[in-house]
C-alpha cells in the first residue's frame, strides 16, 4: 500500500436542550488508490449514485464500518465494500461528499 487515507466515524450527540452535536473520530490507513471501471461507474449512475475513486485495504480488520473516507484533503461517503475472495483484502467504492451549507 502506497498512500495513506482516513476513514471517519460521525456520531450525533443531542444536548439537554435537544440540539444536535456531530463529532469525529478519525483514524488512519494505509490504501492503494484505484479508479473506478467504467461499467461500475455507469452502472452507478443508473441507480443515481456518482462513484468517483476506489481504496483499497490490504487487511479487513483495517474497515471497521466506516461510512466516510478522506484522501487527499478530499472527504468522500463509502458507497460500497467489496471484501476479495481470495487474500485479506477490501475494496471501498468511494463518492465525493457535497458541502452542506445551508444546515
Amino acid at each position: 500500500m502506497d498512500d495513506v487515507a482516513i476513514l471517519r466515524t460521525e456520531t450525533i450527540n443531542v444536548d439537554d436542550i435537544g440540539v444536535e452535536k456531530k463529532t469525529y473520530t478519525d483514524r488512519q490507513v494505509f490504501v492503494q488508490a484505484r479508479a473506478v471501471t467504467r461499467r461500475e461507474f455507469y452502472d452507478a449512475q443508473q441507480a443515481g449514485l456518482r462513484p468517483s475513486l476506489v481504496l483499497v485495504l490490504s487487511n479487513r480488520a483495517d474497515y471497521a464500518g466506516e461510512k466516510v473516507a478522506v484522501f487527499h484533503g478530499t472527504e468522500y461517503t463509502v458507497l460500497r465494500t467489496y471484501w476479495a475472495d481470495s487474500g485479506d483484502a477490501v475494496e471501498l467504492t468511494l463518492e465525493e461528499r457535497v458541502a452542506n451549507y445551508g444546515g
